[in-house]
Order: C-alpha cells, then structure tokens, then sequence
C-alpha cells in the first residue's frame, strides 16, 4: 500500500495518509540548532548535541506512538469539539490531510469542520529557533470562533537522566513570560550559554500552561488534554515538576477569511530577550524560507543526473545528497531509531559519513577529520565516539576505526587537490600530536601488529560487524574483514605516496601490501574468502558448515584490495549471487544462525535474518556494488543497486515500514517472519557509501589525484545518461550513450571537442574553465 508520492519538482515527499506504518520523519536544523519531525508533528528539538543540550522530550519505542511532540490542538469555540490539524495526538479522522517533508522543512496540511489549517514548520539557518507558520482559513459561509493551544513537554537538557531518573524535574521552573512560556531546567551544574527554553507567539495569548500535569490531567494523554476539553488553560505556572509549553490563542475567522500567526521555539539567556527574538523571527520569516531553500538547492545541485532510472534520478537529484548531509550532521546520534544518549559521532561512523559530502562541504570534512583523528591513540587505535557537545570521547579496543580515516583522507584531497592537509598536526588523544599523515601510517602499523596464529588481523574487541564479537571473546579471533581493509588502506598509501613521490613512504606502503598479498590465499576457501577464524584456530564463513557459509564484506573487501585473481574475485560473486542475492538485497551472510552457540560456531545473539545476523543490510550491500563494477559485472552492479533503492519500497510501505525516500541501514531478510521490514532509517553509512558507489562506480565520475576518472559501469539496456557535477569549482558535463555491447567501459573521452585516450582527464584540461563536456567513447 502507497502512502505518499514524490514531488520532484518541489523535491518533495507527499505523504497523504497521517497513519504510516511508522512514524516518517524529517530533519530541521544543520548540526546546530535543530530537530526531527515526523508526519504527525511528533518529534524532538534539541541544540547541537542532542544528549547534552536537548530542549524538549521525545518517548522511544513507547505506546502510543511518536509522542510528544510540538502540537497544536483547535477548539470550536461554539460546540467546544477539538482536534489536531497534524492527526496526532487527538487523532480524529480529518476531512484532508497531507504532510510534505521538504529540505530542512516540514509543511502539514489537514481540514475539520470547515477549517483548513496549513503549518510549516522551520529552523532558519544559524538560528536558535524553530518556527511555526501557522495559516488557518474557514471555508465556511458563516464565522468560527477557534481557540487554538500549543503544546510540547520541556525536558532536562541531560537527555539521559531524563528519561532515566525521576529526580530532574525537582529542578525545573516554568513561568509565563508576555506572549510565551519559560523553561529553566535549573541543572546549575550543567553549563549551557543559553539556558532558558520557550514557546510563545506573535500574538496575544489568551492563556498558558507550565504545569504538564495541570494541561493534561489526571490519567489523561496529550489526545485529551483537560484544558483542551474546558476551553482554557489555568495560567499554571512551575516549581520542581514536569513542564510544558502551553499557550492559547483566539482566532476569530469571517467566513472565507484566511489568517496568519507564528509560533516560535528556541533559547537564550535572557528572558527579556524573548519578545525581540518572536518578532525578529516573524519579521524574517520569509526571508528564511527562501535562504533556505537556496541553500539545500545549491547542496543539491552540484550533482545532477538524466538516466532511464527514475527511481535513481530521484534519489540522486534530491534525496540522496540531502540524506547525505543529516549523516554527516548527526552520524549515528539521534533519529527514531537513536535516542541521542551516548552514540555522538563515532569515530568509524563520521569517517564513512563524510564520503558523501566531499564535494559540497570539503572545508567542514576537513575539520571533521582531523576532529575525529584527535582521538585516535598515539599507539594507533582509536576511541570510538566523540561527543560534539562536551568535546569528550569514550570507547575503543575495536579493530578497524583507525583504518577508516585513510579512505576519508585520500578521497578528500582527491577531491580538493590539499595536499599540504597530510603535513598538518593534530594531537593524540594520550598526548603528543603528529602529522595526519603519521596518524594514518601509526593506524595500519597496529593492525599489522596485533595478528594472530594464521598472520591476519585480530577481532581484539569487536572488528565493523559488532554483533560477531563472541568469535573472539579470548582474544585470539582473527578477522578477514579487518585484515582486507587494511590492505585495501596500503593499497590507497601506495597510490598517494606515489603522487607525492615520498619514496620512503612508498617503499613503507608497498612493503605493507605485499604482507598482505603474501598472506591472503590463507582465507582462501576454494571458492569464496573465509569471514576469519574463531579463538580455537577454526575456520568460520567455510562451505565445510552448515550455518553461516558465506559472509559478503570478505569478498566486497577482497575485490576492493585487489588481492584476488579475476577468476577468484568473479567465484566470490558467483556464490553472492547464488546464496545471498535477495528480491530487496543482498544479504550479510547465509544461512543464518539464532543465539550463540561457541561450541558449534554461532556468534550471533541476534535472531536469525535480522540486522547483521543474515540481514539485507544495505550499508555492506554498497561495497558488493563497487566490488561488481571493479570485476566489471555492469549487470549485477546494477541490479543490486536498483533493488536496494529506496523508491522500490513505495509501493510496498506497509511490509517495509521505513520512509522510501531514504536509505536505512538494514532490513529483515526471507527467512525471519517479518520479511522486508526496515530497521534504521535515516543515520546510516548506507547514505555515503551508496552515494559513492550510484556517483562514482555505476555513473563512473570519479575524482583523483589531479584530475578525473569517468569510468561507467551501466547496464546494456540504458540508452545512455547525462550528468553534471561541480568539481574544484568547474561544471563537468558528462553525456554517455548506450554501450555497444554488455560489460563495455570507456575507451576514450572528447573533453570539449578534444579526443583523451583512456578514461583520465588531467586537471589541466579543466583550468580556466567554468565548464566542461565530456562524452564517453566506449
């Protein structure tokens, strides 16, 4: 069953049914000031790091549903019937209601009794408030007297003892401030600069409630709250009890008449303040809107694409780059799916993030990886978080996060051509500082240095498939994932310290690989690569057991290392294709086995078919897609592509659950019950890598050092495709016709009437231009 469609020229999703089988959410906000919203205005708002500085609460995986959230409630003042112009929380059937998720804006629109209410809901950019612009008009022949209430629940801004402790809300003081609601959370040993929280409008307001419970009432819920049911709020204010945002508002309409006001949310440090901030904000409104919307355009826009894949050019020319952005914002921090407790941005999740927005935002990549390399160790590993909020960082032990940066940093200066970036100096996270480029080197030389009995790389506490780390609980599990990243890592050194022409750094990196390629045949199960062996020596991922045969990250990575023969690479394909491939995707191993059983190599404690126990989780489904089109398997790249788009999932939404217009991180695969069912939308390495491997290996556009690979990789039956993007300020056009026969790759290239041998464009066909077209020769 459909729930909405997509408005691509708005670059909009249109949802037309207020009960999705999950609540569907949107972002506002750009990593500072920000906030989710869901379909039903349910959703959180906090300021820049949501476990540190959250502003208003949000229940996880409660009944009902989605709750709180920033409501608004109509009353008819005449009858004295209520309703929600958002469904939710009141949830009377509407006569019309609609939601359109935008880029960094939410619009829902709904009609009761004659009214049709429109309200868009905003954060400004570098702003430190949310905006409601409220539009009510009676499409009626006589006049409504309406009432209209707020309502949200302020929380402690230490989101974990709020929705753990009880004893949070004895600090708190709500008071009514003018046209708003104050919130002080009173945590003194909570240094914040701008502690206060409010709700309040541009106009006059009739009433308002601090005291949840006095807005509510006794065994009631936010469907029907007993100062809605009365007609008017008791002016409570708040000593040491739970607080929300309360205020009312009366609108009178003529008939036919349409009427405008604002809500605003945010914080500051004076309270005096606030009736400055609602009129700036007002004031601006539309101004903000526009700025806006040039700016996600302008994000947007610097990559295009024209395929005979709707489906693709959807994602690709609005979704997918926006998706993009919120990861990089938020890695793995807050979303439905994350409560914004203690996951900030991990060290191995940001590094990944920041593949997808290379090309929009490369001086905030910069200063992401650096941020990220600062709590690495000086021995090379790394910890695994970074709070944005405290500029603090916990975790570690784990094998792969510190090889995760050598991709970030390479691609970056790909991308920007900064090489003068390797020499700059960031500290260890023990002391000491050193180059970024000695940081990359101290990574690999820990992972070469903690192998175990058969040469290759330990799990030590877990390597990126967390949920397998009972292979190695005595610490002798050896890792094929982890040790084909590494030499995937040295094979990208080499490359590098090729360009620069640092021969010693060179002869370090080749000596590396060739370890590696000394030891890799070890892993060799005769037809597809081992996933590693346990603490007892045995091999794990064989065709010798009957459960958990053949895992995919071996072979994805083993191709991307460029280890294997051809002949060993398309074997590993072949039985991909044959055991994993599914109708949604591609599965992370089969067959799956439930609970953990040491003795007879279970590791799992997850149910069999379920994230990584077996399930289609996407996020490794990318690097099989780069893996394909390196092996140069145009057909399977791009079938596993396809089926894993999340457009596929809008005509299927009631098994699938998760929003169709974004990426998650996996689904439930056949052999589990709940078959096609989506688990972590939104905040998932899916979104860059995916975004990497459409743009870059099946559209064939990528960036190197000092110029430009196009290599496409498409399938035969295209009849070719355009696509423009912006690299190092210059407008390439590449057209592409059909292939001349199955499996074709580009022979030549006409940059500009100039015929170039091979797929390469050298930077210095690009300099002094504004743009360029580039047509593929096959």
């Amino acid at each position: 069953m459909k729930y909405g469609y997509y408005d691509n020229q708005n670059r909009e999703y249109v949802i037309t049914r207020p009960n999705t089988p999950a609540p569907w959410l949107n972002y506002l906000g750009n990593g500072k000031f920000s906030g989710i919203i869901t379909n039903t205005a349910g959703g959180l708002i906090f300021n820049k790091d949501s476990g540190s500085h959250r502003i208003t609460r949000y229940n996880f995986n409660q009944i009902p549903w989605d709750r709180p959230g920033r409501y608004l409630y109509l009353r008819d003042m005449s009858d004295g019937e209520y309703w929600s112009p958002t469904w939710q929380p009141v949830m009377k059937e509407l006569q019309a209601y609609e939601c359109r998720h935008g880029h960094g804006y939410t619009k829902i629109c709904g009609k009761y009794k004659g009214v049709s209410s429109d309200i868009t809901y905003f954060i400004p950019l570098d702003k430190n408030y949310e905006v409601w612009k409220v539009k009510l008009t009676n499409e009626e022949n006589s006049a409504k007297k309406l009432r209209a209430f707020t309502y949200l629940e302020f929380c402690s801004y230490q989101a974990k003892y709020d929705l753990m402790c009880d004893w949070p809300r004895y600090f708190m003081t709500g008071f009514n401030k003018g046209n708003a609601v104050v919130f002080d959370p009173c945590d003194d040993w909570i240094k914040v600069p701008e502690r206060l929280s409010f709700i309040g409008s541009n106009i006059d307001i009739s009433g308002f409630d601090c005291d949840r419970d006095v807005f509510i009432g006794k065994y009631r819920s936010e469907t029907n709250p007993e100062a809605v049911e009365k007609g008017e709020c008791s002016n409570s204010e708040l000593n040491a009890d739970n607080c929300c945002g309360s205020v009312s508002l009366d609108v009178e309409l003529s008939a036919n008449e349409t009427k405008e006001f604002y809500i605003i949310v945010g914080i500051t440090d004076d309270a005096e303040k606030i009736s400055g901030i609602i009129d700036l904000a007002v004031r601006n409104a539309e101004k903000d809107l526009g700025e806006l919307a040039e700016f996600w355009n302008e994000h947007v826009d610097r990559i295009q694409i024209e395929t005979p894949d709707e489906e693709m050019n959807t994602m690709i020319n609005c979704w997918h780059p926006y998706q993009c952005r919120m990861t990089f914002n938020w890695s793995r921090f807050i979303s439905y799916y994350e409560r914004g407790l203690d996951r900030g941005w991990g060290y191995r999740d940001s590094m990944q993030d920041v593949l997808g927005v290379i090309h929009s935002i490369p001086e905030q990549v910069k200063e992401r990886i650096k941020t990220l390399l600062s709590i690495q160790y000086s021995r090379g590993d790394a910890r695994a978080v970074y709070y944005p909020g405290t500029g603090e960082s916990s975790g570690g032990g784990r094998s792969d996060d510190h090889i995760w940066g050598i991709f970030s940093v390479c691609s970056y200066i790909r991308e920007t051509g900064d090489y003068a970036f390797l020499d700059e100096k960031v500290p260890y996270v023990d002391g000491s500082e050193a180059t970024v480029c000695e940081h990359l080197i101290k990574g690999l030389e820990f992972t070469r240095e903690h192998v175990g009995e058969h040469d290759i790389p330990l799990f030590l506490h877990n390597d990126w498939n967390d949920s397998l780390k009972s292979i190695a609980e005595q610490g002798k599990g050896e890792s094929s994932f982890v040790f084909f990243q590494a030499a995937h890592a040295a094979y990208e050194l080499k490359l590098l310290f090729k360009k620069i022409d640092d021969k010693e750094k060179f002869a370090w990196a080749e000596d590396y690989y060739n370890w590696c390629e000394s030891v890799y045949n070890k892993l060799w199960d005769g037809k597809w690569f081992l996933r590693g062996f346990n603490d007892y020596g045995e091999k794990y991922g064989t065709d010798d057991d009957e459960y958990n045969k053949i895992f995919l990250n071996p072979q994805s990575w083993a191709v991307l290392s460029r280890l294997p023969s051809a002949e060993q690479g398309n074997s590993c394909f072949e039985n991909v294709k044959k055991y994993l491939f599914t109708e949604m995707g591609v599965v992370s191993h089969a067959p799956a086995s439930s609970g953990i059983d040491i003795k007879n190599k279970s590791y799992f404690g997850l149910k069999a078919g379920v994230r990584e126990n077996g399930g289609i989780f996407f996020h490794a489904s990318t690097w099989a897609i780069i893996a394909e089109t390196i092996l140069g398997r145009n057909e399977d790249a791009y079938s596993l592509y396809h089926r894993e788009l999340p457009t596929m999932r809008n005509e299927n939404a009631d098994k699938c659950m998760i929003e169709p217009y974004v990426y998650a991180s996996s689904m439930v695969a056949p052999c589990h019950e709940k078959d096609k069912m989506g688990v972590g939308s939104w905040l998932s390495g899916t979104a860059s890598w995916m975004y990497v491997a459409a743009t870059q290996y099946i559209l064939g556009f990528r960036p190197d050092y000092d110029g430009i690979i196009i290599d496409p990789c498409i399938p035969k039956d295209w009849n070719g495709f355009k696509m423009t993007r912006l690299y190092r300020n210059v407008k390439v056009e590449v057209v592409s016709g059909k292939l001349p026969n199955e499996g074709a790759r580009s022979k030549a290239l006409i940059v500009d009437g100039k015929r170039i041998e091979g797929n390469f464009i050298p930077v210095s066909e690009l300099e002094g231009k504004s743009k360029v077209k580039v047509e593929v020769v096959y």
